[in-house]
């Protein structure tokens, strides 16, 4: 009598969490990479525009400085989405031209990169003292590896150090 009390009541929630988990698994998957969506960039785009209208607000630019700030608005736009790879014919590569082609890749980012920095250094340098504050205050969580997402400030010394 207890054997058959276990077994029914096993069958009894074996099934109740087939019918509960069934909408879950007809749901339609929503993971996987935001650039395999295509909407990454899309979002990407819109918060590097609200970054930029609270940053330009924040900086208070005079007529002048406005200048120097849309020539370093439009040295950021080339960065924001890289060319498309055709798989097709990254797929008739062989492996060293596949590497050469990263590489090549890789010189032209860093080289828009250098551009970039050089009209930052350019706008940076028609700021006031205030102004550099508050554009340097506005960046400091941006430092590598914190994905903007913690407080902005200097790190502690224990989470600055490297870890064994």
């Amino acid at each position: 009598m207890t054997n058959y009390r276990t077994f029914a009541s096993s069958i009894l929630l074996v099934s109740s969490l087939g019918i509960l988990a069934t909408p879950a698994m007809a749901a339609p998957p929503e993971c996987g990479s935001a650039a395999m969506r295509g909407d990454f960039w899309e979002y990407r785009g819109e918060r590097m525009a609200q970054h930029h209208k609270m940053l330009h607000d924040a900086l208070k630019l005079t007529p002048d400085q406005d200048v120097a700030w849309k020539k370093l608005m439009d040295s950021e736009h080339p960065m924001a989405k890289p060319e498309p790879r055709n798989p097709e014919e990254w797929a008739k590569l062989t492996t060293p031209e596949r590497a050469d082609k990263m590489v090549e890749r890789m010189r032209e980012q860093q080289s828009r990169m250098f551009e970039h920095v050089a009209v930052l250094k350019e706008f940076y340098a028609v700021l006031t003292p205030e102004q550099k504050k508050t554009f340097d205050d506005f960046h400091s969580s941006m430092r590598p590896g914190s994905g903007m997402r913690g407080k902005p400030g200097p790190r502690s010394m224990e989470r600055a150090s490297p870890r064994p």
